[in-house]
């Protein structure tokens, strides 16, 4: 029998060693989780490897539940809809994982969203966790009908709603199947075509005369001029030594209201606005919109430019950045939100592609709540609205017309610097109330009123159901 002191001096023995093991669970516990945090990203961690190879993995679905992407039981992905590829992305053991399966990773594997016995049980007992399913805003019929219209040509389409910022088509072209990445992923890596890129929201384009409405949208603000005020154009404005042609469109010599020079797209007649607001005053209201940044969004996106970093702020540069040109750069989803701030009466819902977390059929969390932000005035928004219909009523947009319903565009030649130009259509409707924007790029495809406007008349009507 231990007498008291033996007894005392065994107990703290044991509390020395206790403490001393605590202390070199939680050193290592510490070590490899935060000093060795690498590891969990490491693609030899068989950790890593099994979570991209998890059949218990969530699906994507689009918004009225069709699977876009689902695990099969040897845990490799299945994906049904090449129109969508870029924006579901992929998941490969070889590859990572790109578009809304990194974007909801957490949720379609299970480390988001699960209660405290479903984690414990998949960190300690290494029991499988089921993910959960994740619905976007995609709208299966105006997918399938932007993707249709688009067709084969390289380019790019974005179809969002205004008034809550939600993507329902997104379609970028030359596209890809996901499924097959870890047998073709050297192929495509390497395609000059760049089918990996999401052109939508990383494509960056010299928007020509789309950017019209953020030149008009700031003159308008700044009271530099109004619809009705008188513009003349003699058929060549110099600036600095930089000839800019009125000729290029049938409304650009002569005297005439500047909401004609809006309708018919009058180069020189922007230079001269865009000159008279300045840089400052441009830079302000092109930033407002997303310029000079990359916008938020649910997956990666390219940031746009008004100019390139250490160019020389001449006002040749600015004549040339006014009417769409110089050295501007922007995706196909930045253009749109320009047009869905005109429609939704100048305030910016933010666009986003996540709808909803799903554990079988109940929703355990709404995704991507947009922000809203003003950017213009109603009053200026309103004004640009009434010069985008006019754009269509006089017949500057083939094919985008729909009896019964007003709608609002702007179209875009852009010269690609290659001696060709890509076709670039924004447009939105009902203009009173609108519930659709579309904007459409097509690389190299020429003038934007023959080319992109009747693949956004085509998803208009779709939208609309016409």
């Amino acid at each position: 029998m231990l007498s008291p002191r033996q007894f005392e001096r065994r107990l703290g023995a044991t509390g020395a060693v206790s403490l001393l093991g605590l202390a070199v669970f939680f050193g290592a516990l510490a070590y490899w989780q935060v000093f060795r945090s690498d590891l969990g990203t490491d693609p030899k961690n068989p950790r890593v490897v099994n979570a991209l190879e998890d059949p218990h993995r969530g699906r994507i679905l689009d918004r009225d539940g069709n699977v876009l992407a689902s695990s099969l039981a040897d845990g490799s992905r299945h994906y049904t809809d090449a129109s969508v590829a870029q924006v579901v992305g992929y998941l490969s053991s070889r590859y990572g994982s790109q578009g809304a399966e990194l974007a909801f990773n957490d949720l379609l594997s299970g480390k988001a969203g699960t209660s405290w016995q479903a984690a414990f049980d998949a960190e300690f007992r290494r029991s499988a966790v089921r993910g959960l399913d994740v619905r976007l805003t995609i709208d299966p019929n105006i997918q399938a009908v932007a993707a249709k219209a688009l067709g084969a040509r390289k380019g790019a389409v974005v179809a969002l709603d205004p008034r809550n910022g939600e993507v329902l088509a997104m379609v970028s072209v030359p596209t890809y199947d996901p499924a097959a990445l870890n047998q073709n992923g050297e192929k495509l890596l390497t395609d000059p075509n760049s089918p990996l890129l999401n052109r939508a929201t990383q494509g960056r384009y010299p928007p020509g005369s789309t950017f019209k409405m953020v030149t008009a949208a700031s003159a308008f603000e700044n009271n530099v001029i109004t619809p009705d005020t008188t513009v003349t154009c003699p058929g060549e404005i110099v600036v600095d030594g930089f000839p800019i042609s009125c000729n290029n469109v049938p409304q650009g010599t002569g005297t005439y209201p500047f909401r004609n020079a809006f309708a018919y797209s009058v180069n020189a007649i922007f230079a001269q606005v865009g000159v008279t607001l300045g840089w400052d005053r441009l830079t302000a209201t092109a930033e407002k919109f997303g310029f000079d940044s990359s916008l938020p969004f649910t997956l990666d996106t390219a940031p746009t430019q008004l100019h390139a970093p250490g160019s020389k702020l001449t006002k040749p540069l600015l004549a040339s950045t006014a009417f769409g040109q110089g050295e501007l750069l922007a995706t196909p989803l930045q253009m749109a939100v320009v047009a869905a701030a005109i429609a939704n009466e100048g305030v910016l819902a933010s666009p986003h592609l996540g709808y909803e977390a799903l554990d079988g059929k109940s929703v355990v969390q709404k995704l991507d709540q947009p922000s809203n932000r003003r950017v213009i005035d109603t009053s200026v928004a309103h004004t640009l609205r009434d010069l985008m219909v006019a754009v269509v009523d006089d017949g500057q947009a083939a094919g985008t017309a729909i009896p019964g319903v007003k709608v609002a565009g702007k179209t875009g030649t852009a010269e690609s610097g290659h001696g060709t130009s890509h076709a670039w259509f924004v447009a939105f409707a009902p203009a009173e109330k609108p519930v659709v924007v579309v904007a459409v790029v097509v690389e190299n495809g020429g003038r934007g009123g023959e080319v992109a406007s009747p693949i956004a008349g085509q998803i208009l009507r779709a939208a609309l159901g016409k």
